[in-house]
């Protein structure tokens, strides 16, 4: 399973991610951020999660509800919105990802507005 959406666009360059405000991403706090960048990861699921391994739309909350466990009973793979992404194996919060995506997707699409 890719980072790329269905049809074809990477998730970090979709309209949502473009119409972030800086302000907002910080103001909103950590869960709120977390809570955005699930939506912006899998759109098709409005955030909820996907096994980035064998591509099962059911998977379980694990440790502080920041990761998750596969629900397939062949798959069982433990992963978190940031697997397979740029972000995965960075200790970074929500907030500093959130404000990097938008940072890159208004660069992207021509330098729009990020405050």
């Amino acid at each position: 399973m890719s980072s790329r959406n269905q049809h074809g666009a990477h998730f970090l360059l979709l309209a949502k991610a473009r119409t972030l405000k800086l302000r907002d991403v910080y103001a909103g706090g950590d869960d709120a951020a977390f809570k955005t960048f699930c939506e912006l990861r899998w759109p098709e699921t409005n955030g909820a999660p996907v096994c980035p391994k064998c591509g099962h739309e059911k998977a379980y909350n694990i440790e502080t509800g920041r990761r998750f466990k596969c629900a397939s009973p062949a798959c069982y793979h433990k992963f978190s919105p940031t697997s397979g992404t740029i972000f995965a194996s960075r200790k970074m919060a929500f907030v500093d990802i959130l404000a990097a995506i938008l940072i890159v997707a208004n660069w992207q699409s021509g330098g729009g507005r990020t405050t």
